[in-house]
C-alpha cells in the first residue's frame, strides 16, 4: 500500500507515496476522536515504517477510544504515539478524496488473486467486441481498463487493441499485473477508479471487470464521463453468484458441495456485494450516457481444475475476512471441500480438469457526440 519513508521527517514534511495524498486518510489529529468497535479493521500509518494492522488489538472489546487502543498497542506506553501520522478504519479510505473500499491490498492475496482468478471467458469476450465493432467507426486507440486487479481481463484487452493501460489502486495487485504481462502496449498504473490520471475525452474504451461494485460509484461515474472520447464506449462487467461445477455424472454433487461453501465464506461479504447479487442493476442506471444496455445472461464454460476452484474460494475477499476472523476454520473449510470434490469424483489428483460454469452480467454504453 505505501512504502517505507525516511525517518526523521516530521508528519507535515513527510511525502506519501503512490496514490495516497494527504486528504486521503485521516490525519492524526482527527481520529483522536474515534471510539473503535470491535467488528473494526483497523490499519495505522506509522512515520518511518510501513503501514501495520492493529486490528487484533480490537479482539477483547465491545468499544474502545482511539487513544486507549494506542496505548494498548504500544504495550502500556505512550511513548510513541507520537509516530502514529495517520490511520485507516475498515479499509474504506475517507475524507473529501473517498474512493473504493479496498480489500485486494495485500500481497498474499494479490499473487492468490493472480494465481486463481479467471479471465473473462469467450463468450463475455465476444459479446464486448461485437459490440465496439458495431458502435465505433474510428479506430480505438487508448484501452483503460479500471480496478484492473492482476490483470487477467487487461490481458485479453492487449490481444486485440493498440494501447491499453491496467488502473488498480492497489500497488500489490499492479506488481502482480506488471510481472505476469511482457506485451509492449500494455502498461500498468496505481490509482484510484475515482481519480484517473488520463486527459478529458482521452479515452477510447473504457472497461471494468468484476470491480466496480467496489468503487465509489457516483464519482466514478463522473470519471468515466470526464475520460471518455465522444463516442467512446464502457463495458462494465462483473461474474454473479450463478456458477456450477461439470465433471462426468456427478456435476449435481459437485455443484452442492460448491454452493455449500461458498454459502459459508459468504457469510462475510462486504455489503458492497448487493450490486452483484442485483446484477449491477443500480450501476446500470448511474452510467450517464444515454446510449447504454445491460446483458444478464451471459454463460461461459471455463477449463479449470480442482485446485482451481478450491484457489477461486481462496481468492475472494469474503473468504480473506473469514480468514482474518477464524484462520483455523477457515482452512479446515478448504481441506474439507477439496476432499469432498475429489471423493465425489473418485479421484485423487487436485489438478483433474473440470468445467466451472459462470453467469457474466455486463454493462455496454457508447457516450454521445
Amino acid at each position: 500500500m505505501c512504502s517505507r519513508t525516511n525517518r526523521g521527517k516530521s508528519p507535515k514534511s513527510r511525502s506519501l507515496p503512490g496514490v495516497f495524498k494527504a486528504n486521503h486518510f485521516l490525519h492524526r489529529e482527527k481520529v483522536e476522536n474515534w471510539t473503535l468497535q470491535a467488528r473494526d479493521t483497523v490499519i495505522v500509518l506509522v512515520l518511518g515504517d510501513p503501514p501495520k494492522d492493529i486490528t487484533q488489538c480490537l479482539s477483547s472489546v465491545g468499544s474502545i477510544p482511539w487513544a486507549e487502543l494506542r496505548r494498548i498497542w504500544n504495550g502500556g506506553s505512550s511513548s510513541s504515539e507520537g509516530a502514529v501520522v495517520g490511520a485507516w478504519r475498515n479499509l474504506v479510505v475517507p475524507g473529501p478524496s473517498s474512493m473504493a473500499t479496498q480489500l485486494f491490498e495485500g500481497k498474499g492475496h494479490a499473487a492468490v488473486y493472480q494465481k486463481y482468478r479467471f479471465a473473462p471467458g469467450e463468450e463475455l469476450q465476444q459479446i464486448i467486441l461485437s459490440y465496439l465493432k458495431e458502435k465505433r467507426t474510428n479506430p480505438i486507440e487508448l484501452v483503460v481498463d479500471v480496478g484492473c486487479g492482476s490483470g487477467q481481463g487487461t490481458r485479453f484487452l492487449a490481444e486485440h487493441f493498440k494501447k491499453v493501460v491496467g488502473a488498480d489502486i492497489s500497488e500489490a495487485q499492479i506488481q502482480e499485473a506488471r510481472d505476469a504481462s511482457s506485451r509492449p502496449n500494455l502498461s500498468y498504473l496505481v490509482c484510484p477508479a475515482e481519480e484517473l490520471p488520463f486527459e478529458d475525452g482521452s479515452v477510447d474504451l473504457l472497461t471494468s471487470f468484476t470491480a466496480v461494485h467496489w468503487f465509489d460509484i457516483e464519482k466514478f461515474m463522473k470519471e468515466v464521463n470526464r475520460v471518455v472520447k465522444p463516442r467512446g464506449c464502457v463495458a462494465i462487467s462483473t461474474y454473479t453468484v450463478d456458477m456450477s461445477l461439470h465433471y462426468g455424472n456427478c456435476s449435481e454433487k459437485l455443484t452442492q458441495i460448491f454452493k455449500e461453501t461458498r454459502d459459508l465464506i459468504f457469510k462475510y461479504s462486504h455489503s458492497r456485494v448487493k450490486h452483484v447479487l442485483e446484477d449491477y442493476k443500480e450501476i446500470f442506471e448511474a452510467l450517464p450516457f444515454q446510449d447504454k444496455k445491460r446483458i444478464t445472461d451471459i454463460f461461459d464454460k471455463i477449463p479449470m481444475t480442482v485446485a482451481g476452484v478450491v484457489g477461486y474460494f481462496e481468492s475472494v475477499s469474503p473468504f480473506q475476512a473469514y480468514m482474518k476472523n477464524e484462520p483455523e476454520a477457515a482452512k479446515t473449510l478448504l481441506q474439507e471441500t477439496e476432499k469432498r470434490f475429489l471423493d465425489a469424483m473418485g479421484v485423487s489428483s487436485r489438478e483433474t480438469p473440470l468445467e466451472f460454469w459462470v453467469r457474466h452480467v455486463c454493462i455496454l454504453g457508447c457516450k454521445g457526440p
